[in-house]
């Protein structure tokens, strides 16, 4: 008996010990992919997966969730953050400056693209003179109209706030990931996931979710391993989070919808 208490014991001491790993979010709703609110526990398939890896190196996840000018400024200016997730090279490049930040190969494959009414499709690039984003978000596919003043573009702080603009036709088009637009169409509408629809006209791009650190190089080569060694898995877990077969999983090293449909 003395010897089971004492093991338990040990064990519970080990995983208070663990070593914490420290990710700053973007506080953003961004479901199915994340969810990272203040004050509310942070959700969603790439929450998922970074709990995967802190487990995978015998560390304890952490995740604070910031604006994005306070995470970026807390990533240079302290020791806090270990990690952001996600972010990319090309984000944000005027809060990062000059310094030197480095980042792991992709961890998930994204497609943005310029999503219309189902009846307003194919009327083609002219139809559209004013394009939604969620403000902070770039639409780079539209960056030449968007310079050249034949587009204007309106920003909302959520998902939500688009589609009703869209509904209401004050834009004609808005700009976002078509599996976080679809999620919200299911969950938060009645209007049915197909309502608002990505227009092969019109342009789309394709970008992806990095790990970055100022100070830590070293988690981010261990995470590169983990998405290597674990792609079959993280296939499996985009298709229980409803990613499978959508236009960013299609565009994935490994496609969920290959598993989906039995193909090798």
């Amino acid at each position: 008996m003395k010897a089971a208490i004492l093991a338990l014991l040990l064990s519970f001491l080990s995983v208070c010990e663990a070593e914490l790993l420290r990710v700053g979010l973007e506080s953003q709703d961004y479901l199915p992919y994340y969810r990272a609110l203040p004050g509310r526990p942070a959700e969603g398939y790439a929450i998922d997966l970074l709990q995967r890896f802190a487990s995978s190196q015998g560390m304890s996840l952490e995740l604070e969730a910031l604006p994005i000018n306070r995470l970026h400024r807390n990533l240079q200016t302290t020791d806090r953050l270990m990690l952001v997730f996600p972010d990319n090279p090309a984000w944000s490049r005027q809060l990062k400056g000059d310094v030197r930040i480095h980042y792991s190969r992709p961890a998930v494959r994204i497609v943005d693209g310029s999503l219309v009414l189902r009846e307003h499709l194919g009327r083609g690039m002219a139809a559209v003179r004013r394009l939604g984003t969620i403000r902070g978000f770039t639409p780079e596919a539209w960056l030449q109209r968007l310079q050249g003043g034949q587009v204007q573009l309106v920003e909302a702080s959520d998902i939500g706030s688009l589609v009703r603009m869209l509904l209401r036709q004050r834009i004609d088009a808005l700009y976002a990931n078509p599996e976080v637009l679809r999620y919200y169409l299911i969950e938060h509408t009645d209007l049915g996931g197909d309502r608002l629809q990505l227009d092969p006209e019109l342009p789309q791009a394709q970008t992806a979710f990095h790990a970055s650190s100022l100070n830590h190089p070293e988690l981010l080569e261990a995470f590169d391993r983990f998405l290597a060694d674990q792609a079959a898995e993280l296939a499996q877990l985009r298709r229980e989070y409803g990613l499978a077969c959508g236009p960013s999983d299609r565009v994935e090293a490994l496609p969920a919808c290959n598993q989906a449909a039995g193909a090798p």
